[in-house]
């Protein structure tokens, strides 16, 4: 009975071994691998001053065109202008080409085959010298026939070449009589299936939502909550964001996503498909900027103003000012409470220097005459350097701060930047950083150039220089604010102007100043002169008509003369 169980045992696998040899020979057969690499690669004749792809044969003339993957074209509309003439370099990256001639006959059948394949290396000996060599040969042949009808007139058919695991070699011919393969209709090119034509890794409406909540909701709901945290973390060591708005940030968003759809449409597929949580990343970086943009709060647009006085003359004649110019600077200011005020730019570089420095530049006030001023006439006694001010209900700015009119500069400003500079290597430790970073830099820029090649290097390698060599700098921000009675000065001299503007002119003004103290002076020394000739005539009791006696001499006030 045992013998019996073991002699069938030994059958079955006899009968599943014959089964694998005979499937592998039904794969050598189907696999095509009659064909040589040479007869593989023989191309058809092309002509001077014609395309690549154009073919005679004998008065029949062919050409192969093919549509580049993107999002323009329409892959066999014989009105779209997209396609392309198929070119030995050329990578088809769809999985058909397209068989196109001008039939002036009767309507046909063709057989069209296509062949790929891959280029393999192997050893052979050579028995008269008793060595070996290398050659390359085809391996893993596949052929496909195809027929396909050309009718009367303008000729488009399309040939299908099949879903491609990589980069592949393709031979196209076009068979003669009796499935003669013809030597002049044929056409060699290499195929790569674009990653948007793989299959979907869901096959009803209940994988695609499981597949969504995975690769999209669920990473975009607990993004978007990092986000939020994120942006409201770093404003508050910032103070304001980078200052672009929402509709510069729009646009450039929108831009980068038009470019590298249309130019790395190839490249941008295959990592969407591998990686499909990228696009999710590129809505989080969107929404993450549009919040850096939303909570930035405690800043006010100040405009800082400086007169430059002049001497000149008041309308009193006397010696005053006038103002011959103004100056100003408009400036964003961060206004925290119980914090000192600080000034920052806007643009990504000085946001990110404000990140890693810590802060914007302190707002300081100006001094030179103060006795604890430093050398730069700094102090920090004074705690609000825009004591001077006034608020502004309409227009780009919140506040006009008035600047003292001997200040050599409306504000002394130096915004937070970057400097590169090479590091320092002075001991050990500095040369492992040094070696550590460019380390780190050559492997992204390797794996930045597997997911986007050429671009995602380039970035990376700038990055990496970046990373190595830049330095933040601080900013500085000084302000020689004017007195707080400044502003009161400059609303009374406008009040006293619109006084004199009473008057035609300031001259005219003069004048009527001038004759109302001339005819006020002549009445009071005619009052004086009446005067005095009374108190006379009273103190010499002279009555009223002993000034008209004989003898009165009218120069000593009407007394006789001589010895009377």
């Amino acid at each position: 009975m045992r013998r019996r169980w073991v002699l069938a045992g030994v059958v079955a696998l006899a009968l599943l071994a014959s089964a694998g040899l005979v499937a592998t020979a039904q794969f050598d057969t189907e696999s095509g691998s009659e064909y040589t690499l040479s007869e593989l690669r023989q191309d058809g004749t092309s002509y001077a001053n014609s395309p690549d792809s154009v073919r005679l044969s004998g008065s029949e003339m062919y050409w192969m065109i093919h549509w580049p993957a993107g999002l323009s074209g329409n892959p066999g509309d014989p009105t779209d202008s997209y396609w392309r003439y198929l070119s030995p370099d050329d990578v088809v990256d769809r999985n058909s080409v397209w068989l196109r001639s001008i039939n002036t006959g009767s309507s046909r059948n063709v057989t069209v085959t296509v062949a790929t394949y891959e280029i393999g290396e192997r050893e052979v000996a050579d028995r008269r010298t008793n060595t070996t060599r290398t050659e390359q040969y085809a391996k893993n042949v596949t052929t496909k026939n195809h027929e396909v009808t050309i009718n009367r007139g303008w000729v488009i058919q399309e040939i299908p070449l099949g879903q491609s695991d990589g980069r592949e070699q393709v031979t196209v011919w076009v068979n003669e009589g009796r499935g003669t393969p013809s030597d002049e209709l044929r056409w060699t090119f290499e195929h790569e299936s674009v990653a948007t034509t793989e299959e979907l890794p869901f096959g009803s409406w209940g994988g695609l939502l499981r597949w969504s909540m995975l690769v999209f909701m669920l990473p975009l709901g607990v993004g978007g909550v990092l986000s939020l945290w994120g942006s409201k973390r770093i404003i508050d060591k910032t103070g304001k964001g980078i200052g672009w708005g929402y509709g510069a940030w729009t646009m450039i968003f929108g831009l980068i996503g038009v470019l590298l759809a249309f130019v790395f449409w190839g490249n941008l597929a295959g990592l969407l498909v591998d990686y499909p949580w990228v696009m999710v990343l590129f809505v989080l970086s969107f929404l993450f900027v549009l919040m850096l943009e939303t909570f930035e709060h405690n800043t006010k647009q100040i405009r800082f103003e400086k007169d430059e006085l002049t001497t000149a003359t008041t309308p009193a004649d006397d010696v005053g000012v006038d103002t011959i110019n103004s100056r100003e600077t408009t400036l964003t200011v961060i206004d925290r409470p119980d914090e000192p005020m600080m000034v920052a730019s806007d643009g990504p570089m000085a946001f990110l220097a404000r990140l890693v420095t810590g802060g914007a530049a302190k707002l300081r006030t100006v001094d030179p005459g103060h006795e604890e001023a430093d050398e730069r006439g700094e102090t920090d006694t004074w705690k609000d350097p825009l004591r001077c001010q006034a608020s502004v209900k309409e227009g780009d700015v919140d506040l006009r701060a008035y600047v003292h009119p001997l200040s050599p500069k409306v504000v002394d400003y130096k915004p937070e930047g970057w400097e590169f500079s090479p590091p320092a290597l002075e001991d050990r430790d500095d040369y492992a950083s040094l070696l550590t970073r460019a380390g780190i830099t050559v492997a992204a820029a390797y794996v930045a150039n597997q997911l986007l090649p050429g671009v995602g290097a380039a970035v990376a390698l700038v990055l990496g220089i970046g990373w190595i060599g830049l330095r933040p700098e601080s900013g500085y921000a000084r302000v020689w604010a004017a007195p707080v009675h400044y502003r009161s000065a400059r609303a009374t001299a406008f009040s006293l102007a619109e006084e004199t503007d009473n008057a035609d002119t300031i001259e005219a003004e003069r004048e009527k100043r001038i004759l109302s103290e001339v005819s006020t002076e002549k009445e009071i020394m005619d009052a004086v002169d009446s005067r005095d000739e009374t108190l006379i005539d009273g103190m010499f009791g002279i009555g009223e008509d002993e000034d008209d006696q004989p003898g009165a001499d009218p120069t000593n006030g009407g007394v006789p003369g001589g010895d009377d």
